[in-house]
């Protein structure tokens, strides 16, 4: 997808995102790009079970399950491969999300998530923002990558429409998952499952409840996340959330 074409669809996407709390792209990646991107992330998950670390883990190979053969994921896939910063597929979300957040956007985090063929593993229902410590607020944009096709049948995201607009909610472990794993308790009526061809995006907001179902199909379903936001990696200490922490370690007056 040309510039021009990119800067016309994001009119209609930043209306959808700030009012769904997601929105889809179409087109944005050609298959070189793609295929670039792969040529990055696919080395990563060889030999996954000597890689086992807080960082990376699969949390869907539970009672002795061999790792790396359900979910294997890799937090800060960056810092394994830096060469992803330097990726036409990382420089072009960059600009998105800075036209997204009206300002110059910085990376905050990423992770490379890879769903193995015939899983039954769940990415349950969670807000982005459920991973972080209590009081700690997130303005960033989090963009998922689908390195292929992706459908319902193989895992692509389900999201809940104006989620984002809700209270923050308690997320939990369980004693049926992963430790890693954390959810909250929802019953969605009204949930989009969006499909979407490899070279297209989803991008939503830390507080979307959103989850993806399990991989049925014979191919892995692979899929790359990266979170930007005004402050980059310090956005966890951005002035609101050390106002925050401030405010936790005053003695109640």
């Amino acid at each position: 997808m040309s510039a021009s074409a990119i800067s016309e669809e994001m009119c209609t996407n930043k209306d959808a995102y700030h009012r769904d709390g997601f929105a889809v792209m179409r087109g944005v990646f050609s298959v070189r790009e793609i295929n670039e991107l792969g040529a990055l992330l696919d080395p990563l998950f060889c030999n996954f079970e000597h890689k086992l670390s807080r960082k990376i883990r699969d949390v869907g190979a539970l009672e002795g399950m061999q790792p790396g053969s359900q979910q294997p994921e890799i937090d800060r896939a960056t810092l394994l491969e830096p060469g992803l910063f330097e990726s036409a597929v990382f420089r072009k979300v960059q600009g998105i999300a800075s036209d997204v957040l009206n300002h110059k956007a910085r990376y905050v985090f990423d992770h490379a998530i890879c769903k193995m063929p015939h899983t039954e593993t769940n990415t349950v229902w969670h807000q982005d923002r459920g991973y972080m410590k209590a009081n700690t607020t997130l303005d960033t944009v989090n963009f998922w990558i689908p390195l292929q096709d992706v459908t319902p049948e193989n895992g692509t995201l389900n999201y809940v429409p104006g989620s984002h607009e809700g209270e923050f909610l308690d997320h939990h472990g369980d004693s049926t998952l992963h430790p890693h794993v954390l959810t909250a308790e929802v019953e969605p009526e009204n949930v989009c499952s969006p499909s979407l061809e490899a070279g297209d995006i989803c991008f939503h907001h830390p507080l979307t409840i959103h989850s993806a179902g399990p991989n049925r199909t014979d191919r892995s379903r692979l899929a790359w996340s990266v979170h930007f936001g005004s402050y980059g990696r310090l956005e966890y200490l951005k002035p609101a959330n050390l106002l925050n922490m401030i405010r936790k370690g005053l003695p109640q007056l």
